[in-house]
């Protein structure tokens, strides 16, 4: 698999006392490379309940039609504190339609350490994720 990269944008998040909430935007660049992958841009949002960090996969709403497929994204639970933030891993995983295979599809999947930026006065965070996991289904 060729290093790629996929743009979050706009990626802001926080916590109470009901657990935590996150909004973000997310865009990957087609591929040539086999497995072709097409292009992609979706928002996202997710939360959690009963006072947790992590959550369950939520599904993103895809921009384009076009693209055969769903993408999901989810917090995993924080593995260090940051002095008073807390970093936590946000994980994106894109299935999709084999652009040259019928009844074929490709997963991909990357994590991303961030940190909640909601109710610190700061602006809503950028970065990049790199997918280093994948998998086909035939």
């Amino acid at each position: 698999m060729r290093a790629s990269t996929w743009d979050v944008t706009e990626w802001d998040a926080g916590c109470n006392n009901d657990g935590c909430t996150y909004q973000f935007k997310i865009a990957g660049a087609a591929t040539s490379d086999y497995p072709a992958r097409p292009a992609f841009s979706a928002s996202c949002t997710g939360q959690s309940v009963d006072g947790k960090v992590y959550n369950d996969y939520t599904d993103c709403k895809l921009d384009s039609k076009d693209v055969k497929g769903s993408l999901v994204s989810r917090l995993n639970k924080p593995e260090q504190l940051l002095g008073t933030r807390t970093v936590v891993p946000l994980q994106v995983s894109f299935q999709f339609a084999d652009l040259n295979q019928d009844n074929t599809y490709w997963n991909y999947t990357g994590i991303q350490n961030t940190t909640f930026n909601r109710g610190a006065e700061q602006p809503p965070l950028s970065f990049a994720i790199i997918p280093k996991e994948s998998f086909g289904i035939a």
